[in-house]
């Protein structure tokens, strides 16, 4: 990237599970909060010419999603995100453009919610207990 446009901008894609405790995703979102301290890492290390962040994505309407989960509790997660709606994709692409683009020239290290304000994690799996 730097040998042939002399810089440029990675853009990490984690999640949500990365800082809200989600049963049931204990690896995920381990992976994800390692994710989002690699951006951290690495936009020290490859600063100033290249600049590295993540976006943090909440509940997306995917056609992964839309397979396994029903229109209900799809309606019972978005009452539970502020702007009572599951994200789309176009609201992570959106991020990511800016991320990429020189709009984001001073913005190195950091990781991005896109998640409609979401605090709390807008699914629950079941999970046994112990």
């Amino acid at each position: 990237m730097v040998e042939t446009a002399g810089g440029g901008a990675v853009v990490n894609v984690s999640s949500g599970a990365s800082r809200l405790a989600v049963a049931g995703l204990a690896a995920y979102g381990s992976a994800k909060a390692g994710l989002n301290q690699l951006t951290r890492i690495l936009a020290a290390e490859f600063a100033p010419k290249v600049r590295v962040n993540a976006i943090v994505v909440g509940q997306i309407d995917t056609p992964g999603a839309a397979s396994v989960l029903s229109d209900e509790i799809k309606r019972q997660a978005a009452a539970r995100i502020p702007m009572q709606r599951i994200g789309a994709d176009i609201d992570i692409a959106a991020c990511a453009l800016y991320l990429a683009s020189p709009a984001a020239a001073w913005l190195t290290g950091r990781s991005i919610d896109v998640d409609g304000g979401a605090d709390a994690a807008p699914l629950e799996f079941p999970v046994p207990r112990l």
